[in-house]
């Protein structure tokens, strides 16, 4: 099973307009208020920023990869090298943060007191329950 963000992708196209309109009105007032000579570069750094920030929500969401196994949850981002293996046997604590719309952060807390946050996951309370149902499974 692949736990996925398509929630948050959603999330991030509606209120993608909303912070057009928002870089829109700054870049307005720094037109009337910032001296003449720093208005252009200061509404490029603020479009490139607004487009960054965007494109790497968008990247990420595409490219991080939680799969759920049948002993344990692999989370891997393969172009920068990153993998994870959380064993359902090592798990202590499972707690939902910052629940919002249909996504959510779940933190992992395993019995080496490592934390693991899965960020922007669909459906964090089912994630919780089926790992739940995982970890008290005997194997």
């Amino acid at each position: 099973m692949q736990i996925t963000r398509q929630n948050h992708l959603r999330y991030m196209a509606k209120i993608t307009p909303l912070l057009f309109i928002l870089y829109v009105c700054q870049a307005f007032l720094y037109r009337i208020y910032a001296p003449a000579h720093l208005v252009s570069d200061m509404n490029l750094v603020m479009g490139i920023g607004l487009a960054f920030i965007i494109l790497c929500y968008h990247f990420y969401d595409l490219h991080h990869k939680i799969i759920c196994h049948e002993n344990y949850i692999e989370v891997r981002f393969d172009l920068l090298g990153m993998k994870e293996e959380i064993l359902y046997s090592n798990i202590v604590q499972l707690e939902v943060k910052k629940k919002k719309h249909a996504f959510g952060h779940l933190e992992i807390h395993d019995r080496n007191g490592q934390v693991f946050k899965l960020h922007h996951v669909d459906a964090p309370e089912e994630l919780q329950g089926f790992i739940e149902s995982k970890k008290t499974k005997k194997i």
